[in-house]
């Protein structure tokens, strides 16, 4: 019984039981897992590092492997999820290689997969001394993000903020991000405004983090800014707080009743640690 609800349990993760690789080969290099830093039902991530020679700019020290969903759902096929979600975070790279702040691609990985190389720092998060100036260059990095028409929109969660060693902001994880481009704006003109409105919530998100921690350095245009809640933003918790709700719920009960157990090699990474939620 234990081993079927454990069995049952794989499916709530995008690798399922066999988890992320160990290692892996890009062009003959090989990388060792090191770290897993997610892994829920849509996606795992995870940091890899080489062994031997010197780094090279082709083949860094360290990159993250991220993994789409491969894992089938009760017997329903999911690939198609995790190819679908793949190919858009990774055109959404492709579309802001050049900007410092944005994750390198390195490539593909097969079907559900693709690499990057991994950002020396912690996440604001974990970071208790933000340089000075982090906010100001975090805006300008945002800002050639939005030149590109891409719309981040998940700056809500620090985690997904880097500062790295060098003091400079680093964006990480475009799984929800969305693109917008012209020749779509040209032919549907909603398409502009809703770009634009989209971009807000972004700055909006933006300020309220500084607001939260480093309020000296906050302008008053600023800081107006950070209350301005749109409408965007209303809606997406009226509908994302029930269903994160029901997301918690759900796997505390299910950890409660054994269908997840704490297991390092095949899922468990800190964010998702289902024993927190019987706390």
């Amino acid at each position: 019984m234990t081993s079927m609800r454990l069995s049952l349990g794989y499916h709530l993760y995008a690798c399922g039981r066999a988890g992320m690789p160990e290692q892996l080969q890009i062009s003959g290099t090989t990388y060792y897992r090191r770290r897993i830093f997610k892994h829920d039902f849509f996606a795992a991530t995870g940091m890899y590092e080489r062994n031997g020679s010197p780094a090279s700019e082709a083949f860094p020290r360290r990159i993250v492997l991220k993994l789409g969903r491969q894992q089938n759902f009760l017997g329903l096929p999911m690939q198609w999820l995790g190819r679908a979600a793949t190919e858009r975070e990774f055109d959404n790279l492709r579309r802001l290689s050049g900007i410092a702040g944005v994750p390198k691609l390195i490539g593909r990985c097969g079907n559900t997969g693709f690499a990057y190389e991994y950002i020396e720092g912690r996440s604001l998060d974990d970071c208790s001394d933000i340089p000075d100036g982090f906010f100001d260059r975090l805006r300008e990095l945002l800002d050639q993000v939005h030149r590109r028409n891409v719309v981040y929109l998940d700056l809500n969660k620090r985690g997904n903020i880097l500062v790295g060693d060098d003091g400079r902001p680093y964006l990480i994880d475009f799984q929800i991000s969305v693109h917008i481009s012209n020749e779509a704006m040209a032919v549907v003109r909603v398409l502009e405004r809703m770009l634009k409105s989209l971009q807000s919530c972004d700055v909006y998100h933006l300020f309220k983090h500084k607001r939260k921690l480093r309020p000296e350095d906050l302008t008053p245009e600023e800081k107006e800014l950070s209350y301005r809640v749109s409408r965007h933003i209303q809606l997406h918790r009226k509908v994302a707080r029930p269903l994160t709700n029901l997301r918690r719920g759900l796997l505390k009960v299910l950890f409660a009743n054994k269908f997840l157990v704490r297991d390092t090699d095949i899922h468990y990474s800190p964010e998702n640690d289902p024993a927190r939620f019987i706390k």
